[in-house]
């Protein structure tokens, strides 16, 4: 088991954009999953032993950073300013949930707790409004949450607010100020809603998915939002469906398919593209990268992280996209 969670850095040259980098981690907490599928102080940056490995598939350069997250994390939210990430929640080396916040500096890896959550969960969902980290539900262990958690530097966390019910391993990405949730479970069955809030604490059904889903991949560009993949039944199968969200009617389409089955993956959008970032594939845990482009509706591989992970999260910084924690190929 890895001693700490490393990240793994991903540049792609853009002629508009610069720099995209993609931080992601490959080791983190196992387990939770209903599929069966094989002090407060500044730490200083965990630095690994050898130079970063790196993988290139067209424009697209997939390297390790030199720094680790301070210890193992999955199934957990990763937030940001702007300026730093935060990670909140989720799964340690031990498979226990969680409520620890740890704010990391990206430009060199120091880190440092600034709190814990009122709930301690796993497999939430997340935002950033108002200058808050907000933890929407989530697994409690026992069973789901449906409490919105808001957390801000220097005050405790508190509960701000509710779902409809509970829900965990489910997904959100945030248009302007508003706060979108997507699948999930609800302790009985896969949920079909799309919820919608004006703030990020009290929520209302905007829609429902065509194909019910938990353990989707999603995110938002161009206005609408894009869902990948996902859970759909007890048996634990995936879904190679990719759906399209229209935030103004709340009307759901499917608009694609993916090359396989997924689930657990983690997406985000940078320059227009939405990348879609490992996951199960036939229930193996792989390190695929794919693009996807929402003009064509066209999916295609964009190149391989350097070890195969599930379950991370993903925030960006500017032009950079930061994939953090998640779990390997030993669920460990």
């Amino acid at each position: 088991m890895c001693k700490g969670a490393p990240v793994l850095r991903a540049v792609r040259p853009a002629v508009a954009l610069g720099a995209v980098a993609l931080l992601l981690a490959a080791c983190g907490g196992g387990g939770g999953s209903a599929s069966k599928r094989t002090s407060s102080t500044t730490a200083p940056a965990t630095t690994s032993s050898s130079a970063p490995p790196t993988t290139t598939a067209g424009a697209l350069r997939i390297t390790t950073t030199s720094w680790r997250l301070p210890s193992p994390s999955a199934r957990e939210v990763a937030l940001s300013d702007g300026k730093q990430l935060v990670v909140l929640g989720g799964l340690d080396a031990s498979r226990q949930t969680t409520g620890n916040v740890v704010r990391v500096d990206p430009s060199n890896g120091g880190s440092q707790a600034l709190g814990s959550l009122t709930q301690p969960v796993h497999d939430a969902a997340g935002a950033f409004v108002n200058g808050a980290y907000l933890v929407i539900a989530g697994g409690t262990g026992e069973e789901g949450s449906a409490s919105v958690q808001s957390f801000q530097p220097g005050s405790p966390a508190k509960a701000v607010g509710n779902l409809p019910g509970p829900l965990s391993d489910h997904a959100a990405v945030t248009i302007g100020n508003k706060v979108y949730v997507v699948g999930g479970f609800d302790g009985h069955q896969i949920s079909r809603n799309v919820l919608v809030s004006d703030d990020g604490t009290q929520y209302r059904t905007l829609g429902v998915l065509a194909e019910p889903v938990r353990y989707p991949a999603v995110a938002a560009t161009g206005g609408a939002i894009y869902v990948f993949g996902g859970v759909v039944n007890a048996s634990g199968s995936d879904t190679r469906s990719i759906q399209k969200i229209d935030p103004g009617s709340g009307q759901v389409t499917v608009v694609g398919q993916l090359p396989a089955p997924l689930s657990h993956a983690s997406a985000v959008e940078v320059g227009g593209r939405i990348y879609v970032l490992g996951g199960f594939v036939s229930n193996q845990v792989t390190g695929q990268v794919l693009e996807f482009d929402p003009q064509r509706g066209s999916v295609s591989p964009a190149g391989t992280l350097p070890t195969p992970v599930t379950d991370g999260a993903v925030t960006t910084i500017g032009d950079s996209a930061y994939l953090v924690g998640g779990q390997g190929t030993d669920r460990a």
